[in-house]
């Protein structure tokens, strides 16, 4: 456990550097579409494809098909899980959207990819990346239209992070190469996933006091079941149940807390920012101690 929170606390003072600096001087919080734009566009494409295509291959997809399998049930499950709940938890109809957003997804990419590697080596960031596949589609379809109210369409599967993850399926399967330069110009943007991610949580929470966070009794319920309740069922049914292989990516999806989304994404269209950031802020905080207990039981 000791390693996973040295990892963790890594991670984590690059968060707390980025809320000293928005609380320092606000006027940095208004910059923070830049950096969401690098890591969504430029940081976290480069990641998905330096991964794939190094080590998508036809004997990796032969031996690890059940992990996407996997990553499907588990999102339609907690698809269903997070609609039947969050009518439960409050009865305003713009959080309860936001309610069933963090309740899905987790903070698996900016915060999960990075320690996953860092922790257990790129072969299992392959895995769950592989994974994550039906979380990622489902975060820019029905994600991004439940929290923007955005009309829906196919064009919104066509975003960087698909194309990269397509473009590196590609090169895996036929072993295709880039030029060096190249190469180690992906890899320099792959490192910047963590250390910006964590920044620019940093930075968006400190837009919010304190007292607006914590002095909130919905948002304990959401957070409990998003760092408690759904890694103990996701842990219970991978130990006993499914393929021992599915035990670690999904429980590192399950783990990580609530992720940025539901703060960046009704920012778009003027929507009220604050339920999201209360859920961020609470579940990063409290994931100190519940993520490295997960992993330590794997």
């Amino acid at each position: 456990m000791g390693i996973v929170l040295n990892k963790l606390l890594i991670l984590y003072i690059f968060l707390l550097v980025g809320w000293f600096m928005g609380k320092r001087k606000p006027t940095l919080v208004s910059g923070t579409g830049l950096l969401s734009a690098l890591l969504v566009n430029l940081f976290l494409p480069a990641k998905v494809f330096s991964i794939f295509a190094e080590g998508f291959t036809v004997a990796y997809i032969r031996e690890k098909y059940v992990l996407l399998l996997g990553g499907t049930v588990m999102l339609l499950a907690v698809v269903g899980i997070s609609r039947l709940v969050a009518p439960r938890l409050t009865s305003v109809p713009f959080e309860q959207k936001v309610y069933r957003y963090s309740l899905t997804l987790s903070n698996y990419a900016y915060m999960g990819y990075v320690l996953m590697e860092s922790l257990f080596g790129g072969g299992a960031l392959t895995d769950l990346i592989l994974f994550c596949i039906p979380f990622a589609l489902y975060t820019y379809t029905f994600g991004f239209w439940m929290l923007t109210g955005a009309e829906r369409s196919a064009g919104r599967l066509l975003n960087p992070l698909t194309v990269s993850l397509v473009l590196g399926i590609v090169f895996g399967l036929t072993g295709a190469t880039l030029p060096g330069v190249i190469d180690s110009a992906l890899n320099m943007a792959s490192a910047c996933v963590g250390p910006i991610g964590m920044l620019l949580t940093g930075l968006v929470l400190s837009a919010y006091s304190l007292k607006e966070v914590f002095f909130n009794k919905k948002a304990y319920p959401v957070v409990a079941l998003r760092l408690l309740v759904l890694p103990l069922v996701t842990f219970l049914i991978c130990r006993f149940l499914l393929p021992r292989t599915l035990l670690l990516p999904a429980l590192f999806v399950a783990c990580m807390p609530c992720g940025l989304n539901t703060v960046i994404f009704p920012k778009f269209v003027g929507e009220d920012t604050l339920p999201g950031a209360r859920l961020a802020l609470l579940s990063h905080l409290f994931s100190c101690i519940t993520v490295p207990f997960w992993i330590s039981l794997i």
